[in-house]
């Protein structure tokens, strides 16, 4: 269960970094309700999920760097 805390903290990993838990919560919920979608109408349109997970990825990768100078540094 190492991996998670490296997942969801910052660069000195032990401070939860909130950006990092609302996009892994974010992918969670956008994988759930694309499933959901699949079980009730038995259609899945590839582009458009494409489309909507790619941006999902690129905004919280881009929310995670902008973030980045506020993290608390590595202790060296």
């Amino acid at each position: 269960m190492n991996w998670i805390t490296h997942i969801l903290t910052g660069i000195d990993n032990k401070t939860v970094d909130p950006a990092r838990v609302l996009w892994i919560v974010g992918i969670v919920s956008f994988l759930g309700f694309a499933g959901f979608e699949v079980w009730k109408t038995s259609h899945f349109d590839m582009v458009n999920f494409g489309l909507a997970y790619s941006g999902l990825l690129t905004a919280g990768a881009a929310g995670v760097k902008i973030k980045e100078s506020t993290e608390p540094k590595e202790a060296a």
